[in-house]
């Protein structure tokens, strides 16, 4: 667990600002999308982030996010709805945190902290830095679109909040260098790096970020787990029926890699029941579906709750084909009601196609803290 400065690859840097001369040029202007004109295409397509960037017109589409948030597989019930955890508990996370979750490892953030997307090579775009309330936790950081441009490397410390991040140890480097006053604490586990980039002042809120990162194991203190059968079946297994769970652990998984799961969110109270009611409330069938043959990247596990009792219910969203709601019994078709209910951050829509893209796309609507108290 170390303070480092980010890496000066002069060789890079030499070749970047060979590129940024160009972009001085007045004939350089990033083209506008008519989304009117896109909508029956792939949403948001991923653009992959490489060492070296050609300079072309920024083609990625910014959101900003609605950031709602909240305070058949191996069951483990989520630490915070738990009656019987405590603070000896080793789901109970310390009091004032909650527990995150991300492919291969848990961590625990203030409760204070909000969601959004850490600047990446693209960060000189325009896309407002949309965590007013300061510090958050960065979402989606391997599966949104990035615009294809080069910005220069000396990110202004106005552009930068407190923040924390996952990503794989040999990923690209952000495109970016930290400002005077700025470090990154960092942590390894299983071939992924947590990275909390911090002004000097919050340096011991930084390490005890680091210092609470432990081995996701098989289901994570949310009750989400580290593998589910919806990268592998079409709909989960015999289970039994609950109607009104008393708490719910929403699940985001990545289709097409292990360790796959991207993010987990315990609900209880209305929240849990408006989730329970919104997937009830969809009408029996299947879809929105398209032609095209592109296979969905992520999926969305809602586990409903009673007790120690868990039914699980697979929501399909991002592919062409094989989009709706599975509960075991039976399909029904995905409702705007439906995706909205489960992509709550971190849970966050990133790709999709056609129909199905224009009803779970989030709404443009601020981000806001979970405890709605302003932090750094």
């Amino acid at each position: 667990m170390t303070d480092r400065d980010q890496p000066d690859d002069r060789a890079e840097r030499a070749f970047r600002d060979g590129l940024r001369q160009h972009a001085d040029e007045p004939d350089f202007e990033p083209l506008k999308l008519d989304l009117a004109k896109t909508s029956r295409r792939r949403w948001l397509r991923r653009l992959p982030v490489a060492a070296a960037i050609v300079l072309v017109a920024a083609v990625a589409i910014p959101l900003v996010l609605n950031l709602r948030t909240t305070g058949g597989t191996t069951a483990a019930a989520p630490a915070e709805a738990d009656a019987t955890a405590d603070r000896g508990s080793s789901n109970a996370p310390n009091p004032g945190w909650r527990w995150e979750s991300y492919r291969v490892l848990s961590y625990q953030v203030p409760t204070s902290w909000g969601y959004d997307w850490a600047p990446t090579t693209d960060w000189c775009t325009g896309r407002p830095v949309t965590s007013k309330y300061g510090a958050f936790v960065d979402i989606a950081p391997e599966t949104r679109a990035v615009a294809m441009i080069l910005c220069p490397r000396d990110i202004p410390a106005e552009q930068l909040r407190m923040f924390v991040s996952v990503r794989a140890v040999d990923a690209p480097d952000r495109g970016w260098d930290l400002p005077s006053g700025w470090k990154v604490a960092s942590t390894d586990v299983a071939g992924y790096r947590l990275e909390v980039v911090h002004p000097d002042d919050e340096a011991r809120v930084a390490q005890e970020v680091v210092a609470s990162v432990r081995p996701l194991g098989d289901v994570d203190a949310n009750g989400c787990p580290a593998v589910s059968a919806i990268r592998t079946t079409k709909q989960p297994g015999r289970q039994p029926t609950i109607t009104g769970p008393d708490r719910v652990s929403l699940c985001q998984f990545d289709l097409a890699k292990e360790p796959g799961l991207l993010a987990s969110k315990p609900l209880t109270g209305s929240e849990a029941t408006q989730v329970a009611g919104a997937l009830a409330s969809a009408p029996r069938g299947s879809g929105p579906d398209e032609s095209c043959r592109a296979t969905g990247d992520t999926a969305v596990l809602a586990r409903l709750w009673q007790a120690t009792a868990v039914r699980d219910v697979f929501v399909r969203y991002s592919g062409c084909t094989g989009n709706g709601i599975f509960d075991g019994t039976g399909t029904r078709e995905l409702t705007s009601e439906a995706c909205h209910a489960v992509m709550i951050p971190p849970l966050v829509f990133t790709t999709g196609n056609g129909e199905a893209a224009t009803l779970c796309a989030p709404a443009p609507t601020p981000s806001a803290s979970p405890s709605g108290t302003p932090t750094r």
